[in-house]
């Protein structure tokens, strides 16, 4: 049986992905823009749990003391959804507390 170049490629980099993804909860938030990329991606990922597809992102981020926070929002079948993350500065990205409304 001959396997095509593709299915080697496959095989040999589904492995990293997964652990490329398992480790984005561990890395630590040092900036603004970072946290707001990783609160669009965390909200991003739980529409997409519920088998909905978000649309049109727009958020804005903050220093509240130790705290960075983005208020953003989603569009979800033509209803705004509103996303609130908040983290201490220097935290691990899994530390993120996340409200959607």
């Amino acid at each position: 049986m001959k396997y095509s170049p593709i299915f080697f490629f496959i095989l040999f980099i589904s492995p990293f992905h997964s652990l490329a993804a398992k480790s984005q909860k561990n890395v630590v938030i040092e900036s603004a823009s970072q946290f707001q990329g990783w609160c669009k991606n965390l909200s991003y990922r739980h529409f997409k749990r519920k088998k909905q597809q978000p649309y049109n992102w727009s958020s804005s981020t903050v220093r509240q003391l130790n705290d960075y926070q983005t208020k953003g929002s989603w569009k979800v079948n033509s209803v705004e959804m509103r996303v609130f993350c908040q983290i201490r500065i220097g935290k691990k990205a899994k530390h993120t507390k996340m409200e959607i409304r």
